[in-house]
């Protein structure tokens, strides 16, 4: 008998235990009252701030819903995405979870016209024993950023690409001085990458004495602020080249002969490269270059490394000392502007004039060195390089966006862009102030002076193709600047 009962009661503790466990998530299966949200908060360790729904909030966001009967919630849902429920942050009148930034396939969270008009803009609250709850907020994608500008003095009513994340919906750029007074604006806007990763504007007339700073692009997920180096003409310390004025130290003979393409000051034209000598880049005599396309223009005055036409065979590299792994790219060719033999002097000089934005003491972290360029031609190997110093491969830096946008150079370039390099990628200056550049601009390494200049290293074979005899490779640039490179903290949502 005593046999019966123990096997009962063990049947009758596992029955429980089997039932418990189908029950959902630890919640009744009662019926409560029906759901309704009366405040909706944005909450955090170091914010709690009430939200206007309409206004809405970004993907990640963590909400606190007041409101009554919480108690049965099953399931929320942000514009279609489940959000994670902690059972421990529910109660009847209130519960605090996040907005997903994915969806259950682990796809990012659509907001926008990208998301059903059905769950759009909606927060749907599914309990037991009522009806789905639909509460209307507005979603915003996570916050836009802009990482790039293709050109940052383009000529006015051409086109520049912005590249960034999360840039969807733009309506409109803002041109802002260094206060965030916004100077000028656009409402040309076209190409938008449906992914959010880029867009263009059409450039705008700015007034006389706008001095520069940042861009902000007006979007449906909100504001984004560009670093802070737009339209730094005043920055400018080498675009004059043969002029006797401000960079004149910075002349060079237009009497040379060329015999040399390798050494510095060799293989560079000077000024805008004469029409008749070269008919083929100026078929028209007067029509601006390049070309084709809508985008930015040349400077008024440019110099093309090497002369065109001038063919580059290839050098071998013995002791490795430009190269910018030490030794591993075993050919070369380069060509490069001129600072030498006390010249130097002189291009200190302007790089600290006109400059009240940083000063000798300010982080090479948060500056960097900008130019325009342009080539014509397929670019598919090698690098440009700049150096301050011409003492190896710590004061250099490399530029080769051919490897990350090979779209845009497969054919030759169709406009002018603009090359930024933070000064913290040399080497030397990575953990240096701007003072530092200065100190060894003026002196050199070896105390006597110091050759600064831009070498291109169009077919190295450390890149992975062979080396190679050119001569159609030319690159024109113009406009050396130092200009800042912070981002400006536009954003309305306190942390």
């Amino acid at each position: 008998m005593k046999k019966i009962f123990k096997l009962f009661l063990l049947l009758s503790v596992a029955s429980f235990a089997f039932l418990s466990c189908t029950e959902d998530d630890g919640i009744d299966n009662k019926n409560y009252g029906p759901i309704k949200v009366t405040k909706v908060y944005r909450h955090s360790a170091s914010l709690i701030k009430e939200l206007d729904p309409t206004v809405g909030a970004r993907l990640g966001t963590m909400l606190r819903l007041e409101g009554e009967n919480f108690q049965g919630i099953k399931k929320i849902t942000c514009n279609g995405s489940p959000a994670y429920l902690n059972p421990n942050l529910i109660t009847e009148n209130s519960i605090i979870f996040r907005i997903p930034s994915t969806d259950s396939d682990n796809t990012d969270t659509p907001t926008g016209d990208d998301c059903d008009e059905e769950f759009r803009d909606k927060i749907i609250i599914t309990s037991n024993g009522n009806s789905d709850y639909v509460y209307p907020f507005h979603i915003m994608g996570s916050a836009p950023t802009i990482s790039s500008i293709s050109h940052t003095l383009p000529s006015v009513g051409s086109w520049v690409t912005v590249a960034g994340g999360n840039l969807r919906g733009v309506s409109e750029v803002q041109f802002c001085d260094d206060l965030g007074n916004v100077v000028a604006s656009t409402t040309g806007i076209r190409n938008e990458d449906p992914k959010g990763k880029s867009f263009q504007f059409q450039t705008p007339s700015f007034p006389a004495d706008y001095e520069g700073g940042y861009i902000v692009a007006v979007t449906d997920n909100g504001e984004a602020a560009s670093p802070n180096y737009f339209w730094r003409v005043k920055n400018i310390f080498l675009s004059k080249f043969y002029s006797e004025e401000a960079d004149g130290y910075w002349s060079y003979n237009p009497n040379s002969t060329h015999d040399s393409y390798y050494a510095w000051g060799s293989g560079t034209t000077g000024n805008l490269p004469d029409m008749e000598t070269y008919p083929d880049i100026f078929p028209n005599n007067d029509d601006p270059f390049p070309l084709e396309g809508d985008g930015p223009k040349n400077p008024e005055i440019f110099r093309a490394m090497p002369v065109p036409g001038t063919k580059i065979p290839v050098i071998p590299l013995s002791d490795g000392e430009h190269s910018a792994d030490g030794g591993a790219c075993i050919a070369r060719a380069c060509f490069n502007s001129d600072a030498c033999s006390g010249r130097a002097l002189g291009m200190a000089q302007n790089l600290s004039s006109g400059v009240e934005l940083f000063n000798t003491s300010t982080p090479n972290e948060s500056l960097a060195l900008q130019f325009d360029y342009f080539i014509p031609m397929t670019w598919d190997s090698g690098r440009i390089a700049v150096t301050f110093v011409d003492a190896g491969i710590k004061w250099m830096a490399n530029y080769h966006p051919w490897t990350t946008d090979p779209d845009s150079y497969k054919n030759g370039m169709k406009e002018w862009k603009t090359a930024t390099i933070p000064l913290s990628q040399f080497p030397n200056f990575a953990e240096q102030s701007y003072g530092y550049i200065l100190k060894n601009t003026i002196a050199g390494t070896n105390g006597e002076y110091a050759c600064q200049g831009m070498i291109a290293f169009y077919n190295d074979e450390c890149d992975g193709k062979p080396a190679r005899e050119m001569t159609d490779f030319v690159l024109y640039w113009n406009n050396l600047r130092i200009v800042p490179m912070t981002t400006p903290d536009i954003s309305e949502e306190e942390e």
